[in-house]
């Protein structure tokens, strides 16, 4: 790594801290859209970016999500393994992007049925079985090439550097060694965004399960917690009296017990590698007990403002009695 014209500038795009963006960047970003895109295709875009942020896909996932890919009533989304396209794997869909996807199919169904027949094999034109993407490509390809069946990557990342300037969101954080500059927004750093919320609300386990990461040494670089949470750790380390056991916290033990208990996997997620395996041994243990932390934590503060919201009940009523 070195330091040129005073932009960090990194050897290989690999050796680049990845960024991640906060829930008011994300939002500013979203409003963004309708200064970028026409009137009737914003909610197809926004929905672009959605599928980053609130499901963790990447761009050539979404780019190929088909309306036979989602289960309304299960709420899961399959998509294709990109290196084995006979495998297969299902995702859960948030209720707010259940919501999204009937609305984006209702309001763009004229647009996703022509796109399909028009990609429909002529054998198949009776039955019309064809692929119905619901990101088809907008504009046709130039040179009278014929057009795509779906959007691609490229017009995502174009868009997407176009909003993310009419946003202000335009930040750069170094250089690449062909002197390409590294942006802090990128269609990578929604599904970071996605990954780090879930990392900080549920645990690097969790992220691993909702990132598809096969190792763990994939998701280690999400156990950064959010300044916030970091905050309130520490206050209530500090400012905290110790809380007598409840009910409550016994439940949580036996839930990182359970945790703990993903450790025996941890011999087949490392494929047999030992040194794997006591690595991923130890970063359960020391989720679990982070988890464990925060949960009692959050507990105590609860159990707080409840006696406070009590005693001012009462300070109350004892003063409308006087």
């Amino acid at each position: 790594m070195k330091v040129n014209n005073g932009r960090l500038q990194f050897g290989h795009r690999n050796e680049a801290r990845e960024k991640t963006i906060t829930d008011e960047q994300f939002k500013r970003f979203i409003e963004a859209v309708k200064f970028v895109e026409e009137e009737k295709y914003v909610f197809f875009w926004e929905n672009v970016y959605y599928c980053a942020a609130y499901l963790g896909l990447r761009s050539i996932e979404t780019c190929k999500i088909r309306v036979e890919d989602i289960d309304f009533i299960d709420k899961t989304l399959t998509l294709p393994d990109q290196k084995n396209k006979e495998r297969f794997e299902k995702i859960i869909i948030p209720d707010e992007m259940i919501r999204r996807f009937k609305k984006h199919i209702v309001k763009y169904k004229d647009e996703i049925i022509a796109n399909g027949i028009e990609h429909t094999n002529i054998r198949d034109m009776n039955t019309l079985r064809g692929e119905y993407f619901i990101f088809w490509r907008q504009r046709g390809p130039r040179g009278g090439k014929k057009r795509e069946k779906h959007l691609s990557t490229n017009t995502i990342r174009t868009h997407l550097m176009k909003t993310r300037q009419v946003a202000g969101l335009d930040m750069k954080y170094g250089m690449t060694k062909t002197g390409h500059a590294l942006s802090v927004l990128s269609y990578h750093t929604l599904r970071h965004y996605y990954l780090q919320k879930i990392c900080d609300q549920r645990g690097v386990f969790a992220a691993q399960i909702s990132g598809r990461h096969k190792n763990l040494r994939s998701t280690e670089r999400y156990l950064t917690t959010s300044l916030v949470a970091k905050r309130d750790i520490v206050n209530d380390v500090f400012n905290t009296p110790e809380e007598t056991e409840s009910k409550e916290i016994l439940s949580l033990k036996n839930e990182i017990a359970e945790l703990k208990a993903l450790m025996m996997q941890s011999v087949i997620l490392s494929n047999g590698n030992p040194m794997n395996s006591k690595n991923m041994s130890r970063i359960a243990i020391e989720e679990a007990e982070r988890l464990m932390q925060n949960k009692a934590l959050y507990e105590a503060r609860r159990l707080r403002r409840t006696v406070k919201t009590e005693e001012t009940t009462e300070q109350i009523v004892c003063g409308v009695q006087q």
